[in-house]
């Protein structure tokens, strides 16, 4: 059964043809679905389009699905019905790229009117050029947005062909000139004549050459002939030649006159030439018509006929009384009036009578029944004779059958009667749209100056149309918008289309409106429509606010959790560090030095654990200061395998699994080994009954598919380490939080919630990334992606065992350190090693000493210095002594968390806390450099 053998429905109603065609299509084939289901707002549409007299289609959804009324399935010609129900972009493939781009643009609320478009169209199994005014509009579905497209359809081919063959006949009119000397053989003639001759512009053109190419049965009428005979050779004629550029034969008219010779010149012609050949063929024509015409009214039905002069007929020719079948004598006794059409009868009696009494010519066309009883129309005429008095003595005249020439005329008149019918429709439906838009229509000249604008202006902006007409909208426009405004306009005047241009115009109460414009130019007109966007902006300006307020709330809650958990481990660290100095210091006053050993170590481990939480606070924030080089993953986990089977213990299974192949990643190697570790350990305590630990390495290759959805992270090469457990896995809000700052599953007093932070950090501050993919029950994988190093990896050195701490030789160190114990201790340092130390509190105190002469050989700055940093501190002081080697030390500092990005040469750097060996190693290696 084919879709046209299904049952139909009730609705639509009407519609001819096609309206049968909808009922009886199965719609459930398409994206519609059935009848029974379509939204109020198609149906609506289908209704308009099936009552409408113009061509008119509707392409529904996304697909562009086709529903069309009569009038579109004659325009479609072969491809109806099939057209019904298929896809726009498949069921007119050769225009398919025209048609999506209508289906964009009406589906995002934008509307397009094409004039006089030429497509190239199959509509009866070859292509054709047809020539197109074409209307698009959106409908709206029930929410108010853009569901389909309606097009309004006009052929207006056979317009514009008629349009090309009036212009051919007119450029027909051109002429040629030309000078001609017989004696010396010289003709000089015009840019027009060679082109009406066939001559390009190298073609040296003469009298030989011109009659060589006339008809031989022509040449007679030629200059060069008539002037031999005898004749004037420039009198009018006309003959034929074959051109040479095309070989195809024109007739070609040609006059001219003689000048008369001056003193020892020749005499010489002058003239034109010009292009007969459509004339003659509409000669022939003519005279053919004539012919035919001639042949038709010696056929034709017809009659002669005279009267009295007071309007009696006296007598008709026998093919009335064949035609008619009646004699002469029930013709003169009025027999004839019953002969008219009883509707014609009182007009034909009328304009009779009234031509009887003045004696006017009588000229009318009325139907005259024929034997057979069938009525066929007749032109009549008459015309009055008259006397040597000028008095009327009879009536002659004539009757001719011009009963196709009638039936032509009405079918014309019936077109031009359904043009404007459809003219009248199709300004009404313009008007109606125009008049209920809810958007502003304009419609200016190609400057912006308005021409004309609908309703819609009052309602959104308060002006009436008085107000804009003749002006362009400058003067409303917000200050900041003319810029980008004036140049939308000069696109459009260029031909590029508009579409949601967004600027600003002033209210009549003085306050602005948003408005997104969508215009087209097209024959130096602008046609605009513009959607009042205020409260979508509004709208997007509150929820812009309402975002601030909530991620400021989400930054205090943040802040309030991690001055919390800051302050619970500082005070444990702290308490160990206060009380155990507090009991060497009461050891130390009782004399009692024997176990003040592990009070002090007591403190060390408390001073080494509030280190270590400050680095895990720097790397969640990405501030700590990295020494970011090539670093070898493989070898960096390798080293780790001893040190990782110690702290995992007996029950934990260590796997490690190295892509031979893995890239040097680009980073901090001390940060990632400590992020080994505490992944490990993390993996351990979700293991409380054992388990299998796997660490492997590998390379990827992200790409901008997958970074644009992080923050910070760009496409490239990355190499890859995986820390995977057989734990208790997480959940996904447990995901959801993992990297969050002092956020542990953990029980009170077994974990701070920095360690997994701190990973986190150390990668993103690196230019990685880190994820984590875990399942309940089935153990968790923590991945962190690194970039991959891109230079030469340097070769491998043997780790040297550390010396003795070194001392100095006399050299002199200034010290510049905002914090007094820190600057006792340095100093103190300095001193028992050898060194002259200076001490500057700040970097203003450090300035005079920087530019004295005092002999400076190091100097030790801390970065993060009240007033001016020591960065600056160490550029002020090189410009005094230009070889001036700088230790910075520091705790935190914004612009020193990449050494290589803050460090010059004879820079380096060292982080608090710090061991006085270490501090004491880095003097002397820069000192002795």
């Amino acid at each position: 059964m084919s879709s046209r053998d299904l049952p139909g429905t009730e609705w639509p109603r009407g519609g001819g043809e096609t309206g049968a065609l909808i009922r009886a299509f199965d719609w459930r084939a398409t994206s519609l679905g059935p009848i029974s289901g379509w939204p109020q707002s198609l149906k609506t549409a289908t209704d308009i389009l099936l009552q409408s007299p113009v061509p008119i289609v509707m392409l529904w959804g996304s697909e562009g699905v086709m529903i069309y009324n009569d009038a579109y399935s004659v325009f479609a010609g072969g491809r109806h019905p099939a057209l019904l129900g298929s896809r726009v972009l498949e069921g007119w493939p050769e225009v398919a790229d025209f048609n999506a781009n209508i289906m964009k643009v009406g589906l995002a609320g934008g509307t397009l009117a094409y004039r006089k478009t030429s497509l190239v169209l199959n509509r009866h199994g070859t292509p054709e050029e047809v020539f197109l005014d074409l209307d698009y509009s959106p409908v709206l579905d029930e929410s108010g947005r853009p569901a389909g497209v309606l097009a309004i359809v006009f052929d207006i081919t056979e317009r514009v062909r008629a349009d090309e063959r009036l212009q051919i006949a007119q450029r027909a009119g051109r002429v040629g000139a030309f000078e001609w000397y017989p004696e010396t053989g010289r003709l000089d003639v015009s840019e027009e004549y060679r082109r009406i001759w066939g001559f390009g512009p190298e073609v040296e053109v003469n009298a030989d050459l011109l009659v060589s190419l006339v008809e031989s049965q022509d040449r007679g009428v030629t200059g060069p002939a008539r002037l031999a005979g005898g004749g004037n050779p420039l009198e009018y004629a006309e003959y034929r030649i074959t051109r040479p550029d095309t070989g195809e034969v024109r007739w070609l008219g040609r006059r001219g006159e003689v000048l008369p010779a001056e003193a020892n010149a020749p005499p010489r012609y002058i003239g034109v030439s010009f292009d007969i050949t459509d004339m003659k063929a509409a000669e022939a024509a003519l005279r053919e018509s004539e012919e035919q015409f001639r042949t038709l009214t010696e056929t034709m039905p017809g009659f002669a006929w005279s009267a009295h002069p007071s309007g009696a007929l006296s007598y008709a020719t026998q093919q009335w009384l064949t035609y008619s079948g009646l004699t002469l004598d029930e013709t003169v006794a009025d027999g004839w009036l019953n002969a008219i059409h009883p509707e014609d009868l009182e007009r034909v009696a009328g304009v009779w009578t009234a031509c009887v009494a003045t004696s006017d010519p009588y000229n009318i066309e009325f139907r005259l029944r024929r034997h057979d009883g069938a009525y066929r129309w007749f032109l009549v005429r008459g015309l009055p004779v008259r006397d040597a008095a000028g008095a009327v003595t009879r009536w002659v005249g004539a009757a001719a059958e011009v009963e196709e020439i009638v039936e032509a005329r009405e079918v014309q008149a019936s077109h031009q009667q359904a043009l404007e019918e459809e003219v009248e429709t199709r300004t009404r439906e313009r008007d109606r749209i125009w008049n209920v838009s809810r958007d502003l229509l304009l419609v200016t000249d190609i400057s912006g100056l308005v021409l004309s604008a609908n309703p819609a202006l009052t309602a959104i902006l308060g002006w009436a149309e008085a107000d804009l007409a003749g002006r362009t909208t400058e003067w409303l426009q917000h200050p900041d918008d003319r810029n980008r405004s004036q140049a939308e306009v000069a696109q459009l005047a260029e031909g590029q289309p508009t579409l949601r241009f967004e600027n600003r115009l002033q209210h009549k109460d003085g306050e602005y409106r948003w408005l997104s414009w969508t215009a087209v130019s097209d024959e130096d007109l602008i046609y605009c429509v513009a959607r009042d966007v205020t409260a979508d902006k509004d709208a997007e300006a509150r929820l812009r606010e309402t975002e601030d307020a909530l991620r400021q709330a989400q930054k205090m809650e943040a802040v309030g959790q991690l001055t919390g958990g800051i302050a619970h481990d500082f005070n444990n660290l702290l308490t160990g560090i206060i009380g155990s100095l507090d009991l060497i210091q009461r050891r130390i006053d009782d004399g009692r030095l024997a176990d003040i050993g592990r009070f002090m170590e007591a403190a060390t481990t408390s001073a080494g654990r509030a280190a270590a939480l400050t680095h895990r606070l720097l790397a969640f924030a990405r501030r700590q200061s990295l020494d970011p080089e090539a670093v070898d993953v493989n070898g960096l986990v390798d080293s780790m395998g001893d040190l990782l089977r110690r702290t995992l213990g007996e029950q934990v299974e260590l796997a490690i699994a190295l892509a031979p192949d893995a890239w040097p990643a680009f980073g901090d190697s001390g940060q990632l080994e400590n992020a080994v570790l505490n992944l490990a350990i993390n993996a351990r305590d979700a293991m409380p009954g054992g388990g299998k630990l796997t660490i492997e390495t590998a390379n990827t290759h992200l790409d901008l598919l997958y970074t644009s959805r992080h923050e910070d992270l760009k496409p490239g090469d990355y190499t890859v380490l995986s820390v995977t457990d057989t734990g208790v896995g997480m959940t996904p809000e447990v995901i959801a939080k993992a990297f969050d700052p002092f956020f542990t599953t953990k029980p009170i007093g077994q974990g701070t919630g920095l360690g997994l932070s701190m990973i986190y950090g150390f990668a993103r501050q690196s230019g990685g990334h880190a994820r984590i993919y875990s399942e309940v029950g089935q153990g968790s994988t923590v991945r962190l992606y690194l970039p991959r190093f891109a230079g030469d990896t340097p070769d491998g050195e043997a780790e040297q065992a550390r010396p003795d701490l070194p001392r100095g030789d006399g050299e002199t160190v200034l010290v510049v350190e905002d914090d007094a114990a820190v600057r006792l201790l340095v100093v103190e340092v300095l001193s028992e090693l050898g060194y002259a130390a200076i001490e500057a509190h700040d970097g203003q105190a450090a300035l005079p000493i920087l530019q004295s002469d005092q002999r400076i050989d190091l100097m030790v700055s801390d970065v993060g210095l009240p007033g001016l940093n020591g960065r600056q501190v160490a550029e002020i002081g090189r410009q005094h002594r230009p070889g001036l080697k700088v230790l910075f030390v520091t705790g935190y500092a914004e612009n020193a968390a990449i050494r290589s990005g803050f460090l010059d040469p004879e820079m380096e750097m060292i982080t608090k806390p710090f061991a006085l060996d270490q501090l004491a190693a880095k003097i002397r290696e820069m000192i002795e450099r």
